[in-house]
């Protein structure tokens, strides 16, 4: 009964696993719509007022047949507006690109009078802070149509706008799409129309449908039929649904998310390299975490579920590990669940686990290597077997694709490799220890046998046998331990570097103007980008962060933000850290404290360091409050553990800290999850 009791889980595990399964089940409902578009088409530039590059939509009312073709009944539709889902503009970002929508009651709508077509101008910026007014002044009106790229929008509105008749599709069922000025990629284009009364031209029932579209026509390229560019020119069609343009993030990309979507875009697309094209994309990440992204996509489609699906997976996974990292430092499952309800909680690990970028995969593997080497650095290696190197063969390779996520994990990934060297160190001081008794025994055993007549038999002698024992032991793991690990780390880098660099090899080409170049020079690019890279700013120190913010009456603000009391309560941690650090050095504590509460710090310090200079510096902020979660994990069960009126002050301060962090996590939800509040 005993041993069943042993083996039953601890309350606070199953704290643990509810936790966890709340954390993922919100995580995921509130990541995005999971509608996308489907595959894109390039728009060629036409030229100035010319249309010699065009796309004719043919429109139609809803019609309803029977089965022998014959129709039962017909929706009249009238136009509400058109919505288009640009890929990617293909000219110098702030260079501005005209698109025409042209209407006309034949296949080729040729008028130029503004009753039947629109002209329309496009900012190049992916996501423009709105415009500031001065003082007594009001803000300055935009024209343009900004923050288009991925994001619905409305551009050819006021071609909608001219009187009812010109919106009925039986008045004009074809629309000419053309780009006067650059190239555009262009994901989507849908109708979408009222439905109108029986008889009526101007009442409507109030349904919103989108209106069934065809390729009419499309201008071939040069190697190409006039039926094969229709058939390619399908790709704005296939996937129509009425759009929403709420300003949410639930709906829209931000900005680091759409220089994420514009390289995966370039990547499903696998053009050749068009000379006329400027190019954009991410140039920050590695080429593993942005092939997670991309993947993410063919999954779930190009919306921002399918985006966001892998980095939201990668928080839980830290959440997992949070939780472990902390048991094994601290030798409980009190310390574990502290730790992880404080990460789960600080609304930051939700806030970087919505963001479309690779920043929580690559923090999710810096953690998953920093705890296997942390378990060889405490717990050491039992015996040499397939089962016990496998968490440092892990290891190593957890600290390869964090690398391959970010170049500037390399230096983090760098302590962590200390971290195993220190676990080596540490190992030949049990080597020491075990070869003392050992080495007593085997010479008191020389000392009792009796002098050997040459050609007889040798008498068995156990303790030279456990001393050789040991000596191969010891031996075997001071080889294989450091060759599983670094072997993993440094040839997993090189490979998963050169491996995922396959798929992105067209796209980097295109972003970093290096048409022809070989996958090592590719490689060492995108290596470097951590440090380098200018796809979005960077070192931002400011939290809260703005990662999304929307327009018009309604719109959301997404936060990037750190829970206040989950703040505390990791300078809390800190200050533990430091109290039991000079108990140790002290003689008031056992040295294996000291390693406990060192590592995390090191952890923190490490991060805080590497933010003010690497790309990507909100993974390290992250980084460096884990660590702090950690610490204050471990504070909660020291204290708590004791008897008296400490340990019941610190059950009861700890109980009303959790209280607290909940309050706050809800007071900050709109910001975390994107709920129009403005």
């Amino acid at each position: 009964m005993a041993k069943n009791k042993k083996n039953n889980l601890s309350f606070f595990m199953i704290a643990f696993l509810a936790l966890a399964f709340i954390f993922l089940a919100l995580g995921l409902g509130t990541l995005g719509s999971v509608k996308g578009t489907g595959k894109a088409y390039e728009l060629y530039a036409s030229g100035k007022d010319k249309d010699n590059f065009s796309v004719v939509f043919k429109l139609s009312d809803i019609v309803e047949k029977d089965e022998n073709g014959a129709e039962t009944s017909r929706k009249n539709l009238r136009i509400k507006d058109c919505y288009v889902n640009i890929a990617v503009l293909y000219s110098e970002e702030g260079e501005d690109v005209t698109m025409i929508l042209r209407r006309g009651g034949s296949n080729n709508p040729t008028s130029t009078s503004t009753n039947y077509q629109y002209k329309t101008t496009i900012e190049n910026l992916v996501a423009p802070a709105p415009a500031e007014a001065e003082e007594g002044k009001e803000p300055p009106a935009r024209t343009a149509v900004t923050d288009a790229v991925f994001n619905w929008v409305t551009p050819f509105s006021e071609l909608f706008q001219k009187g009812d008749d010109y919106n009925r599709v039986r008045s004009y069922e074809y629309y000419k799409l053309f780009a006067e000025s650059h190239n555009v990629l262009i994901n989507e284009v849908v109708f979408v129309g009222e439905v109108l009364k029986a008889n009526s031209k101007t009442e409507t029932t109030g349904e919103l449908v989108v209106i069934p579209a065809t390729i009419e026509s499309a201008t071939p390229l040069n190697t190409e039929s006039p039926a094969e560019a229709q058939e390619r020119a399908g790709a704005l069609l296939d996937a129509q649904f009425i759009p929403s343009t709420a300003q949410s993030s639930f709906f829209r990309f931000g900005q680091e998310e759409v220089y994420s979507m514009m390289t995966v875009a370039e990547m499903r697309e696998g053009n050749p390299i068009n000379g006329s094209n400027v190019y954009h994309g991410d140039t920050v990440y590695n080429s593993f975490g942005t092939s997670l992204l991309a993947f993410g996509t063919v999954m779930f489609g190009m919306s921002p579920f399918g985006l966001r699906f892998f980095p939201m997976l990668a928080s839980f996974g830290v959440l997992v590990l949070t939780f472990f990292l902390a048991k094994a430092m601290f030798g409980s499952d009190k310390a574990g669940f502290a730790g992880a309800l404080l990460y789960a909680l600080c609304n930051f690990s939700f806030g970087l686990g919505h963001l479309g970028t690779p920043l929580m995969i690559g923090v999710f593997f810096a953690v998953a290597a920093l705890l296997c080497a942390y378990r060889f650095f405490a717990f050491g290696i039992e015996k040499v077997s397939a089962l016990e190197t496998l968490p440092l063969v892990l290891g190593g390779l957890c600290g390869a694709a964090a690398i391959c996520v970010n170049g500037a994990f390399v230096l983090p990934v760098a302590g962590i490799a200390g971290l195993f060297v220190a676990g080596l160190v540490r190992l030949q001081k049990q080597r020491a220890v075990a070869l003392e008794p050992a080495i007593a025994a085997y010479e008191e055993e020389l000392a009792s046998l009796p002098p050997q007549e040459e050609g007889t038999e040798e008498p068995p002698a156990p303790a030279k046998e456990a001393l050789q024992g040991i000596l191969h032991d010891y031996r075997r793991k001071s080889t294989v331990a450091p060759a599983a690990f670094f072997t993993s780390l440094i040839v997993g880098a090189m490979l998963l570097s050169l491996l995922f660099v396959l798929p992105i090899h067209l796209t980097a080409s295109k972003l970093y103007r290096l048409s022809g170049a070989s996958v090592f020079t590719l490689a060492g690019k995108l290596f470097a980008g951590g440090f380098a890279g200018t796809a979005h700013d960077g070192n931002v120190w400011a939290i809260p962060y703005t990662v999304f913010r929307g327009t018009g009456e309604h719109y959301a603000i997404t936060l990037l933000v750190m829970n206040a009391v989950a703040a505390l309560a990791g300078l809390f941690g800190i200050g533990f850290a430091v109290y039991r650090i000079v108990a140790v050095l002290q003689g008031k504590g056992e040295k294996p404290e000291l390693a406990r509460v060192t590592v995390p710090l090191a952890s923190l310090a490490i991060s805080l360091v590497l933010a003010a200079f690497a790309r990507g510096t909100f993974a390290f902020f992250l980084i460096a409050y884990l660590s702090a979660f950690l610490l204050a994990g471990g504070g909660a069960e020291y204290f708590t553990a004791k008897e008296g009126k400490i340990g019941k002050a610190a059950r009861i301060v700890s109980f009303v800290a959790a209280v607290l962090l909940a309050v706050c996590f809800l007071l900050a939800v709109p910001f975390t999850f994107s709920v129009p509040v403005c």
